[in-house]
């Protein structure tokens, strides 16, 4: 594990996830290049009275939100004595995350096994599941 990609939503399991990679790298002194990911979902738009500068409003507003959320986690890493990148992206999330494993050439994703979605009782998120099936590399799962 030297390139890793948190996925990161705000969630208490994501904040778990993000402290087991520091745990990680103090307890093994391990010099990870961290790599912070919030994937924000499109919106869905229905009707006839939604324009082009309305769309890349919201569009502009969830990047934001998204590098907003990454702020608290890039601190908490700098405090450890970490460096991390910040990545934002739109989409769905295991789909963005996978995208990122690639470009970014992580060995190693980062989650919590329970995001911020709808379905908050479920044993394991369907968002870590379709990480799980979809990312070629291995994904490890913090409760």
């Amino acid at each position: 594990m030297r390139k890793v990609l948190v996925a990161f939503d705000g969630s208490d399991s994501s904040k778990r996830a993000l402290q087991y990679v520091i745990d990680f790298a103090r307890m093994h002194k391990a010099e990870l290049e961290v790599h912070l990911l919030n994937v924000q979902h499109e919106a869905v738009l229905y009707g006839e009275y939604v324009n082009d500068e309305m769309i890349a409003n919201m569009r502009r507003s969830q990047q934001e939100q998204a590098r907003e959320l990454l702020t608290w986690p890039a601190e908490q890493l700098e405090a450890a004595g970490m460096t991390c990148q910040k990545h934002t992206a739109l989409g769905n999330v295991a789909e963005q995350v996978g995208i990122a494993v690639k470009q970014l050439q992580c060995d190693t994703v980062v989650m919590g096994t329970r995001g911020l979605g709808s379905f908050t009782g479920l044993l394991l998120g369907s968002v870590a599941t379709r990480v799980i099936h979809e990312v070629p590399v291995p994904v490890l799962l913090v409760k």
